[in-house]
């Protein structure tokens, strides 16, 4: 059964289509968020907050983009969601400093290298965020710039710009 004819059932009322969807796409999600964030759990977490995000808004699902399209960009917004509490965190915090995520860990990615985590890690996010769709979930140009709502062009340009930054940070490192 196609990601359609499961969402159409959905939206019919068959909850049990839901499930298989999540199923389908879950490991590519927890993928995309164990590059994102350096602790397992916390990508565990915002898998779950983006399903429940996609079982909420799956009965107003138009189908004008595919669903990959739409599953990665409440992705992304979950994973800025998440950043943004992690910086008011910051502000407020006495007792503690809480660092910005990054996938920097090189026990959760043993085929990178340490140091180009690092460097990924200090990219800015737009960068980052377009090369690790494009790397990683193997996204094409125009699939992530659907994913962020940006330009085909952008998303080359912001490509071309991390890898460059990258070859410049692990030069630092």
């Amino acid at each position: 059964m196609t990601d359609r004819e499961l969402i159409q059932r959905f939206q019919e009322g068959d909850v049990r289509s839901f499930d298989e969807l999540a199923k389908r796409h879950y490991p590519r999600t927890y993928e995309f968020f164990s590059h994102i964030v350096p602790d397992l759990m916390e990508a565990d977490d915002l898998c779950q907050e983006t399903y429940i995000r996609v079982y909420r808004g799956l009965k107003k699902f138009r189908g004008e983009s595919e669903f990959t399209t739409w599953l990665y960009r409440i992705s992304v917004n979950v994973a800025n969601s998440h950043f943004r509490k992690r910086r008011i965190m910051e502000v407020f915090s006495a007792d503690e400093h809480v660092t910005e995520a990054s996938s920097d860990d090189p026990q959760n990615q043993p085929h990178v290298d340490r140091t180009l985590w690092r460097a990924i890690g200090r990219l800015p996010r737009k960068q980052k965020t377009v090369l690790l769709l494009r790397v990683f979930q193997e996204l094409s140009f125009k699939e992530v710039a659907g994913v962020l709502a940006i330009s085909e062009n952008s998303a080359k340009v912001n490509y071309h710009h991390a890898i460059n930054r990258l070859k410049s940070l692990a030069g630092e490192d």
